[in-house]
């Protein structure tokens, strides 16, 4: 019974994670595994079990509606305002259950700088650019796009690029992947490539410069065997023109390849030759962190030092990896072992040598399961159970509130970020949708910028 807290902050925690990428492989083993395994009465297991249909069935057939709405939507041809500057505290709580939202789960937002930015959802197979700090939000959606699985990334306030395709959930065999790319903030697009992977859709998508990107490509869950994640690793070097198969998961054990087993949940490169998958591997697996040092042809297992009381058995995964300049980045490792309570803890680790080592830092407050730093001494992280943002100003030492993110309904805020120690953002928890919210004061208080 003690551990009621830690089973309703971990269901938020995967929810959250579900509204952002594709689900993994095996997730509902894991969220079974991680609460009704651990000596919780049938009620709680129940509730478990309730949470991962809800959150199976909202994926799957909120996906297919929103691109019913998304194809009776069409974009207009060039670029055209569609929000208007908002004086709102906090998301508007008027009931609409018709209204077409331009944004959906799973999404992603991207500050540039305090005046541009860009913010996607690949259900409803949108994109949203502002110029003037989110007091407007432009539709820059490409028009003639095909629609499916988009998955995006916004390399700086011109370029982006967005990969399309059919599958998951698609009757035909059609794997295909159609890459667009944009060189003026989205005032025009063209379909640069198109490449057939033979099974998988894209799961994460990255760049580093205007030539050099990857794509991870990830087999249906349904088709996989519980405990793996069948993918592979495509990559360009002609800003998306063509692209070659890299690496692919095996069963082989050898050094230098990427097994099947564990999650894989992101892809992230520091530059043309460096860069990390990051996942969990759930059943006292461990965590999943491998890096590559040659573009993505070969992979290497990394190595955390796990805190005392926690092991290399762990049931718990990486999230959070990102870089701030190319030789200073964070990462969090989640659910290294649980205190007398019953709650997760959950770590934070730094590099400042380009990601070759990372050491072991302070343990994140209660219920925070995600960082964002903008440098050495200046991040935050976000309470789960309470969409209550805290903030450090010595690198994750001490935490203070900085205050609550709006919300109207039972979700968890999801994607926060700053580009100044005043100025952020985040997607906020609506049932309809995903505000875009904006705080000028460090995450005291939050504007609506696009609401439902």
């Amino acid at each position: 019974m003690n551990n009621r807290p830690d089973l309703e902050s971990r269901l938020r925690a995967y929810l959250s994670s579900g509204a952002r990428t594709q689900p993994p492989s095996g997730m509902e083993e894991r969220i079974a595994r991680r609460v009704v395994g651990r000596r919780y009465s049938w009620t709680f297991q129940l509730m478990a079990a309730a949470a991962v249909l809800v959150l199976a069935i909202g994926l799957g057939i909120g996906s297919s509606k929103v691109r019913q709405w998304a194809a009776a939507v069409k974009p207009s041809p060039s670029a055209s305002a569609i929000v208007s500057p908002s004086a709102s505290a906090s998301p508007s709580v008027t009931p609409s259950p018709e209204v077409t939202y331009p944004l959906l789960p799973p999404s992603t937002i991207k500050m540039i700088n305090a005046s541009a930015g860009w913010a996607a959802g690949s259900t409803t197979d949108r994109i949203l650019r502002t110029t003037d700090g989110g007091s407007h939000w432009n539709d820059v959606t490409p028009r003639g796009a095909r629609l499916g699985t988009w998955t995006t990334v916004f390399l700086d306030a011109d370029n982006a690029w967005l990969a399309s395709s059919l599958q998951p959930g698609s009757p035909t065999n059609d794997f295909s992947v159609e890459i667009y790319r944009t060189s003026d903030g989205g005032r025009n697009w063209s379909r640069v490539g198109m490449f057939v992977a033979g099974w998988g859709f894209p799961g994460a998508i990255d760049f580093v410069d205007r030539q050099h990107g990857w794509l991870l490509m990830k087999q249906d869950g349904s088709l996989q065997t519980p405990g793996a994640d069948m993918m592979a690793v495509y990559g360009t070097a002609d800003g998306g023109a063509s692209w070659k198969k890299l690496s692919e998961t095996d069963t082989s054990g050898l050094p230098d390849h990427l097994p099947q087993a564990c999650s894989k949940t992101q892809l992230v490169f520091l530059n043309a030759t460096t860069g990390w998958i990051q996942g969990g591997c759930g059943a006292g697996g461990g965590y999943f962190l491998y890096v590559t040092r040659d573009g993505g042809g070969n992979w290497t297992a990394v190595a955390l030092r796990v805190p005392q009381l926690g092991t290399t058995s762990c049931d718990c995964s990486i999230e959070s990896l990102r870089f701030w300049d190319k030789q200073h980045g964070a990462l969090v490792l989640n659910g290294a072992y649980q205190d007398a309570r019953g709650y997760a803890q959950n770590f934070l680790y730094t590099t400042t040598d380009g990601g070759r080592s990372w050491q072991l830092g302070p343990l994140l407050p209660t219920n925070a399961f995600s960082v964002f730093f903008l440098d050495a001494t200046h991040g935050w992280t976000l309470n789960a159970k309470a969409n209550t943002l805290l903030f450090t100003g010595d690198g994750g030492q001490h935490w203070s509130t900085a205050g609550t993110i709006p919300s109207n309904s039972n979700g968890v805020v999801t994607d926060f970020q700053f580009v100044s120690a005043q100025v952020g953002w985040t997607f906020g928890a609506d049932s309809r949708g995903l505000p875009i919210l904006k705080t000028v004061d460090g995450g005291q208080t939050w504007t609506t910028q696009l609401a439902p």
